[in-house]
């Protein structure tokens, strides 16, 4: 097989890397699976035995990879519950980070607002996907967001009912997401928070403005979230 691509002046083992991250998106390496150690795979990719470790450290400090003593290296379960809330900053009373039972309307392909374009770094005439997410917990909405999801152009063929799962599956099924660049800012209930969160009188909300990123700092979507915690969440930065 071979990694490099025509110009490509990235060091090979960021290339290596991409070659593993396409793998898990494929589910070639499926989550939960244990992989062949790296020595078998620097000989069928031909490379050094050390190009190949520098790119499993870089999975491996993502915690796309879990190296386990006995077991080997085994591809993470993103669809566990650790990994679901991994993004959170939102935690119960007993330090349990919170990302709470999830629901999704309003799915539509649509260009993104200047904005939100921007902040993607995607073209103004690029259809992103666009939808409402609202999150609970223990039957009380906490949560609401304006997500915009980057997607690539098969997107433009898909049925409303594929685009439904694609929103629930955000970017999984193109990329792997490792971190957030995250702004939080305290602002007065509009009418429609009051709605929404069952608030009265003057009354104040968290606005969170999130971008998840793949592992080469990539912005994969965008989420608007405002959050109105009660008396039993609480936002903490760590």
């Amino acid at each position: 097989m071979s990694l490099a691509k025509p110009f490509n002046t990235r060091p090979l083992y960021q290339q290596v890397a991409d070659e593993f991250i396409s793998r898990i998106v494929s589910k070639t390496w499926a989550p939960g699976q244990a992989i062949e150690n790296e020595a078998e795979i620097a000989r069928s990719l031909g490379i050094s035995l050390g190009t190949v470790r520098k790119a499993f450290d870089i999975l491996t400090e993502h915690k796309l990879l879990e190296r386990h003593q006995g077991k080997g290296t085994i591809v993470a379960d993103f669809e566990g519950g650790k990994m679901r809330s991994r993004f959170s900053n939102v935690f119960d009373r007993s330090g349990n980070r919170i990302s709470g039972e999830v629901s999704v309307a309003k799915v539509v392909l649509a260009t993104a607002p200047p904005e939100a374009a921007d902040i993607l770094g995607v073209n103004g005439r690029t259809p992103v996907l666009q939808f409402e997410r609202r999150r609970t917990h223990l039957g009380r909405l906490f949560m609401t967001e304006e997500v915009f999801l980057r997607v690539d152009a098969s997107a433009k063929t898909m049925s409303q009912e594929g685009l439904e799962s694609m929103a629930t599956a955000r970017w999984t099924g193109q990329d792997l997401a490792t971190h957030k660049r995250e702004k939080a800012t305290a602002e007065a209930a509009t009418a429609a928070d009051k709605r929404n969160f069952k608030l009265t009188g003057e009354a104040a909300i968290l606005r969170l403005q999130r971008v998840i990123c793949s592992y080469q700092d990539r912005p994969l979507e965008l989420r608007i979230a405002r959050c109105h915690l009660g008396n039993d969440l609480v936002y903490a930065t760590s």
